[in-house]
């Protein structure tokens, strides 16, 4: 399975120390360079640097696009390069929170899920025992997802 991630995802399951998520679900995401220098390189918060570090030496790959689409709407760097890498991937899932970069995703043929969806399923498929005490948690940080 294929699943590319944009850094909100990674940014907010780092927060709240539960990255291990992504890797129970999925075993391997992929994201791009600029994605990297956004949640890695250029992140203001230990504790999402530090997590975010720890997992791509476990289970997420760090990859280079060779493509370059123009989209139609004016996107930020992470969402361009998590685009240009699913336009070549072609993931079975991608994880985008942003509104312009979901429907720039859908108009492109993809189907972008949220990291509230992938709380959702592993409450469902039991690796976490409540969906509703993760978006707590995630609340008491500011962080709000769609």
């Amino acid at each position: 399975m294929i699943v590319i991630s944009n850094s909100s995802p990674l940014l907010a399951l780092s927060q709240i120390q539960r990255l291990d998520i992504l890797n129970t679900l999925f075993g391997h995401i992929y994201i791009p360079d600029s994605v990297f220098k956004e949640t890695v390189l250029e992140c203001n918060v230990p504790i999402q640097k530090a997590g975010i570090s720890i997992a791509i030496n476990d289970f997420i790959e760090v990859v280079t696009s060779t493509i370059d689409h123009h989209f139609s709407r004016k996107l930020g760097q992470g969402e361009r390069g998590v685009l240009n890498l699913a336009i070549e991937k072609q993931p079975h899932i991608l994880l985008i929170d942003d509104k312009r970069a979901r429907k720039e995703a859908k108009d492109l043929g993809f189907m972008p899920s949220f990291t509230s969806d992938v709380l959702k399923q592993a409450e469902q498929q039991n690796i976490i025992s409540s969906y509703a005490t993760l978006m707590k948690a995630l609340y008491e940080f500011d962080i709000y997802l769609p």
